[in-house]
């Protein structure tokens, strides 16, 4: 009888474990081209006139498209898409585990040796497309991430005096 029983209550203690855990919501990262306008509306909030379409060229040879560039001044961010990542491979290498929040920055070669450049990728900044409680991460959010990223880059830029 008690081995009758214990088979009556392994299917009840089968049943009470809840529902599987749900899979993360799938994302995908901002649009370069509304990164830009949060790239220079970054620049704007900190007093500096930012501009579009510059190149880089770095230590390796390769180009760095620079997405906004401080008028008049040497330094400016650069938005990496996958696509850019495939071109670039090791030039701008991404962020290490553990630091990607860090300010990653590289350097030109020759004309530009003096340009200082903050690479963000855009994995970084990534969102989901739910809405109400099935969301996980908002475009606010990773919007207000590179914002924010962006805005520390360019006060650096002013207290070590970047030209």
């Amino acid at each position: 009888m008690a081995r009758w029983s214990a088979l009556l209550v392994l299917p009840a203690m089968i049943g009470c474990g809840g529902p599987p855990p749900r899979a993360p919501n799938p994302t995908r990262p901002l649009d370069e081209r509304r990164a830009v306008e949060i790239i220079l509306n970054a620049f704007r909030a900190e007093h500096d006139k930012g501009i579009t379409g510059r190149s880089v060229k770095l230590p390796d040879g390769k180009t760095l498209e620079v997405d906004v560039t401080a008028s008049g001044k040497r330094y400016g961010v650069a938005y990496v898409t996958a696509n850019e990542r495939r071109e670039l491979g090791a030039s701008v290498p991404l962020p290490e585990p553990g630091m990607e929040d860090a300010l990653h920055l590289v350097h030109g070669r020759g004309e530009d040796g003096d340009a200082r450049v903050l690479v963000v990728h855009d994995t970084s900044y990534l969102y989901d497309d739910q809405v109400g409680e099935e969301h996980e991460t908002t475009a606010l959010t990773a919007e207000n991430k590179l914002e924010r990223d962006v805005r520390d880059f360019v006060v650096r830029a002013h207290a070590e005096k970047w030209e």
